[in-house]
């Protein structure tokens, strides 16, 4: 080994047990959760509050509220009548519904406040892998699956969310404020091996079900054992996987630690198989993904 690569693998693995102890004693510094979801739910858990009183939160924020408008008329959920308001869009979806979508469009929005210069590509990558994994969640959940769209669009919206707290913390170590690519190459080491558990510090700050908290930890394992009817681990990890490939639509190049895995075989009996439904899926996967990005 030479003495740069030997001097590189001693700051990954300083680096790495630093993350690894904030983590484990709680250290870690998590963001906040954002305003309006906080908002949000305690309105919609007052069981004397009414439709207006949800409507006018989210009027505050007109992007969140062309979002809700956009998901309401979306063609997964195969209205014959659009709506152009948010009073009709909330009525249309539910409370339920409506809470999960601004809790995922609210995160969504705030993933790339956090950017810092020098670390624009992490950020970037995080919330590109995160709004297409809620993409192919939520179309899923809704053709191959019974269970709640806006559920499986949050989760896939969180799966990753651990990434955040970890790229500001590299980012304040002194060593990397004035050498920006060996930040690059600690980050490239230390952020897939600890973003799942600083995500669960997050979900469970933030106090999101047991669900969702365990979907961090979960959806990096296609290996892990997987009984019972599909549920939100099953489809954010499949998902997950699908999203790392180039183009998913191709028979030949099935992968393999995903399709021998028990719960690619809830969904699909064969790559072939998923390949030619997800082709179909494509354009609906894409319009979601719009949805949430813009």
């Amino acid at each position: 080994m030479s003495e740069t690569n030997r001097t590189l693998t001693q700051k990954v693995n300083s680096v790495l047990a630093e993350l690894t102890a904030d983590i484990k004693h709680n250290k870690l510094q998590l963001p906040s959760p954002p305003d309006l979801l906080l908002k949000v739910r305690a309105t919609i858990a007052d069981q004397e509050s009414e439709l207006e009183d949800i409507v006018d939160l989210v009027k505050q924020d007109p992007n969140i509220s062309g979002r809700l408008i956009k998901v309401a008329n979306s063609a997964l959920l195969a209205s014959r009548f659009p709506v152009t308001d948010v009073k009709a869009a909330i009525a249309r979806l539910g409370s339920a519904k409506v809470q999960s979508l601004v809790t995922s469009l609210v995160i969504a929005q705030n993933f790339l406040a956090f950017k810092s210069h020098g670390i624009e590509k992490y950020f970037d990558s995080a919330w590109q892998q995160s709004s297409y994994v809620a993409a192919i969640n939520y179309v899923l959940a809704v053709k191959k699956t019974e269970l709640d769209a806006e559920q499986a669009l949050l989760a896939g919206i969180v799966h990753n969310i651990g990434v955040l707290p970890l790229i500001l913390r590299l980012n304040r170590i002194p060593l990397f404020k004035e050498q920006t690519e060996l930040l690059h190459k600690v980050a490239d080491v230390v952020i897939p091996r600890l973003y799942p558990n600083a995500g669960k510090l997050i979900l469970e700050n933030w106090n999101f079900p047991d669900d969702i908290v365990a979907i961090a930890l979960t959806h990096s394992k296609p290996t892990r054992e997987s009984t019972g009817p599909v549920n939100l681990n099953d489809i954010t990890l499949i998902s997950s996987e699908l999203s790392k490939l180039d183009d998913f639509t191709h028979t030949e190049s099935a992968p393999e630690n995903l399709v021998n895995s028990a719960t690619f075989l809830k969904l699909w009996a064969n790559w072939q198989e998923a390949s030619e439904e997800l082709r179909s899926l494509r354009f609906e996967i894409n319009e979601m993904k719009k949805t949430i990005s813009n």
